[in-house]
């Protein structure tokens, strides 16, 4: 244990022992959840055709490819964050229930999150000033992050739940 750590702990298992793994367990006929020792969250698995969530490759080897929709948890208050793999906690569902079922959890969105650096009030001035000509550089300066994150916020790819709000 000392040299070489716990031995049942996955650790590289090379091209296709994670999956091995998961057809295995997608056959699991338990209501606890299947937690691969060694991995936390939603660990990714190549598919050789790309990369996928755990949750994701073990929909697809028990029902098929689900093609636009998410592969959501009933489990861990919906969030998925134990590393959950059981496929009787898993269900399909759009985004916008995947987002609910995220702030359900307490997974940590904006200004709450740990690493934000921006608040809802400044993301919508930041939009406002932006649309109204004012440059990302400037805004950038006056609020202490880079250009990126400025012309991220005003492009939507962060904070995109307050184009609505």
């Amino acid at each position: 244990m000392k040299r070489n750590g716990d031995p049942f702990t996955i650790r590289n298992l090379g091209n296709g022992g994670m999956r091995a793994i998961l057809e295995a367990l997608a056959q699991a006929e338990t209501d606890e959840c299947v937690i691969v020792k060694g991995r936390d969250r939603q660990w990714p698995v190549n598919t050789g055709a790309g990369w996928v969530s755990a949750s994701r490759m073990m929909w697809i080897i028990r029902y098929g490819d689900p093609g636009e929709l998410h592969v959501l948890h009933s489990c861990n208050g919906g969030s998925g964050n134990n590393g959950c793999v059981n496929v009787r906690h898993l269900y399909l569902g759009d985004n916008s229930r995947n987002v609910l079922d995220r702030g359900d959890a307490g997974v940590q969105v904006g200004e709450d999150h740990h690493s934000s650096v921006l608040t809802t009030a400044a993301v919508k001035d930041i939009r406002k000033r932006a649309a109204a000509g004012e440059s990302h550089s400037s805004l950038a300066r006056e609020y202490g992050v880079s250009r990126t994150t400025v012309s991220d916020v005003v492009n939507a790819r962060t904070w995109r739940r307050l184009l609505n709000a």
